[in-house]
């Protein structure tokens, strides 16, 4: 199993596989008819999305490039209506977490400044030796002690992108992985940066000082997928196996982050056989297009679905 991320690795199965209820086809009436029908459910799900960002960010004093935890579980909810699912429930699994490496910690440095952090203060550590016992008591806690791994076995299961599975199950994808990651260090006051390198989802962490003119160089990059391996500029060229110029280094914002989990989700719906109901196809669908409505080939795409489906706009408006 190559050591990829689920984006640009699924079947190359196109929408025109996807044939319509009578004759495998759509008139521009058809398309016209059914993007104005489904015009509401994209905006209200949009603004769910958009609202999970955005009340992420003010929340937390978050920046823009730390990826949204509130994000990802809108995304888990939608995908999952009839499991149990809720961002404090979420939260309250990776607080106990945070309790656990909180332990380790103490014992590492018992006078170190995270353990005096309260729950819900964004106050960041700005040593690097500190920094490195959070990370060293995070790594011990979720890869020893909690069993936390990658899924390499099943890697190209929806599960592993669901936050409320990857807890459940202990493992998860390199974008799922790196969330949680994230989302424990900066509890702790270390400002990781999610990376959305190619393939494989990374976090980086700034090794330079502040204020100063910094490169790729000066920072390292934490592989969460991997146990949290800590990895130079060239160790993640070879963890894909190829070159990568300088920008795919770079931070990326919630929106982003956010755009790469429902874009593996699509990718893993268009794998569905011809069988099933195309749920996972429909639902990443309706994320990817609130977030980004104006991607005419997924607009078409879902509209040949719905009719392929059955689900005429009439019908789908009494649903509504």
């Amino acid at each position: 199993m190559s050591n990829v991320d689920c984006e640009g690795q699924g079947s190359k199965q196109e929408a025109a596989m996807i044939q319509t209820k009578e004759d495998g086809g759509l008139d521009e009436l058809d398309v016209f008819t059914f993007l104005i029908c489904f015009d509401d459910r994209t905006k209200s799900i949009g603004g769910g999305l958009n609202m999970a960002v955005r009340e992420s960010k003010e929340s937390r004093m978050a920046p823009e490039g730390v990826a949204s935890l509130d994000g990802a579980v809108y995304i888990d909810q939608y995908c999952n209506p009839l499991s149990d699912i809720s961002l404090r429930d979420i939260q309250a699994q990776i607080d106990s977490i945070v309790e656990l490496v909180c332990k380790t910690l103490r014992g590492i440095n018992s006078r170190h400044p995270s353990l005096a952090f309260k729950a819900g203060e964004s106050s960041m550590i700005m040593e690097i030796e500190l920094q490195s016992q959070v990370l060293d008591a995070m790594n011990y806690v979720l890869y020893d002690q909690l069993k936390f791994k990658g899924n390499r076995m099943d890697y190209y299961n929806a599960l592993n992108l669901y936050m409320h599975q990857v807890l459940i199950r202990r493992t998860g994808i390199p974008i799922s992985m790196s969330l949680l990651y994230l989302t424990i260090a900066r509890q702790l006051g270390v400002p990781l940066e999610p990376v959305n390198f190619p393939s494989h989802f990374l976090l980086r962490w700034c090794q330079g000082a502040e204020g100063a003119t910094l490169d790729i160089f000066d920072y390292i990059y934490i592989d969460a997928f991997g146990k949290g391996k800590q990895l130079t500029v060239k160790e993640c060229e070879y963890l894909i196996g190829q070159h990568v110029t300088a920008a795919l280094y770079g931070v990326v914002n919630v929106k982003k982050v956010l755009q790469r989990m429902v874009g593996n989700l699509l990718s893993l719906g268009k794998r569905e056989g011809i069988d099933q109901s195309y749920q996972l196809l429909r639902d990443s669908l309706d994320l990817y297009l609130a977030m980004y409505p104006d991607q005419v080939q997924l607009l078409l795409l879902q509209a040949r679905l719905y009719f392929h489906l059955g689900i005429w706009p009439e019908k789908v408006i009494i649903l509504l």
